[in-house]
């Protein structure tokens, strides 16, 4: 069974006629007439019942012809995808991540983007969860990290993969140095910088502290994060930070990173895609990398993975948002 055939086949059932379908495909009748035949001799069933009034499907044939057009749509996307493996035509791919992902992974996926020979200019752009949905819906970027959106957006595939816990940083001369988690109640003893009040984190933080009838004390606000790191070095006042924009000042002992505890203060990394058209070849080379990388991230001191059951039970609960 070849393609020709079945591009034949379809175009006869949708002509209603082989003389025309001859005509539309630039081929004489009797050749046509030929294909079909041995169509039918091959699958062993009649597909065309034929008249002086022209042809029409038997049962086997329309559910050949159902399958036919599936499997001619299939070719038509892999012809097109394979292309974009051609290194002469060199396509173009963006990742967003957002800042405090882009510390853990901005630099070890360009490596291993470069060390596949990806048949791509990839771009890796740095944006705030918020703006990462929408750049997909958009066409902008093509894959996505981004933490707690909302899975119901409109042609954007959101899937949780991670929960990154949240983590009290502070210098090592404070009060507060000390090892291992640290109780939510104890943040109301700490004086705070942030970088602005709109943070999704600083709003979680809290809510949580509302719920427990605690005060937090927001002293110094500043758009550097160097600048708040330094100011939290001397002393000066603690944050509320993911581990990733700490992790280098943590190793070399400049800053202290603790849990949050009692209860944790977790948020959720969502893997986002565009839906209902297919990815091209590069996307789904990149996307295995990205995924790999996640899987990484896991046995990092901040990572959980998502499992299935809990996946599903977060997906279903945020869907149901209006």
């Amino acid at each position: 069974m070849r393609v020709r055939q079945l591009e034949s086949f379809v175009c006869v059932c949708e002509s209603g006629s082989i003389t025309q379908a001859a005509a539309i495909l630039n081929i004489v009748q009797p050749a046509l007439g030929s294909q079909i035949t041995a169509l039918e001799r091959e699958l062993g069933v009649q597909l065309l019942d034929r008249s002086p009034r022209g042809i029409k499907t038997t049962p086997a044939g329309q559910y050949f012809l159902e399958e036919a057009r599936d499997l001619l749509g299939r070719f038509s996307t892999i012809k097109k995808n394979i292309k974009t493996f051609n290194n002469s035509e060199q396509g173009h791919l963006s990742i967003g991540l957002t800042a405090s992902l882009s510390m853990l992974l901005a630099a070890p996926l360009a490596q291993e983007f470069n060390r596949q020979n990806l048949a791509a200019k990839v771009h890796i752009i740095e944006d705030i969860s918020h703006n990462l949905p929408e750049r997909i819906a958009k066409g902008e970027i093509d894959l996505a990290l981004a933490f707690d959106v909302a899975p119901y957006i409109k042609a954007v595939n959101c899937t949780p993969v991670l929960t990154e816990s949240l983590f009290f940083v502070t210098g090592p001369a404070t009060e507060f140095n000390k090892q291992g988690p640290i109780d939510l109640a104890e943040l109301s003893r700490a004086t705070f910088v942030i970088s602005t009040e709109k943070s999704h984190i600083i709003q979680l933080v809290k809510q949580a502290m509302e719920q427990l009838h605690l005060p937090l004390d927001v002293t110094y606000q500043i758009e550097s994060k160097q600048a708040i790191k330094g100011l939290i070095a001397q002393g000066t006042a603690s944050a509320l930070l993911p581990y990733g924009v700490v992790a280098r000042e943590v190793e070399a002992g400049t800053l202290i990173a603790r849990k949050i505890a009692n209860p944790p203060l977790t948020r959720t990394l969502f893997l986002l895609q565009p839906s209902g058209n297919p990815i091209s070849g590069h996307a789904k080379v990149a996307l295995s990398i990205i995924e790999k990388f996640i899987a990484h991230l896991a046995g990092n001191i901040a990572f959980e993975l998502v499992e299935p059951a809990a996946r599903q039970r977060l997906y279903r609960g945020r869907t149901s948002q209006p």
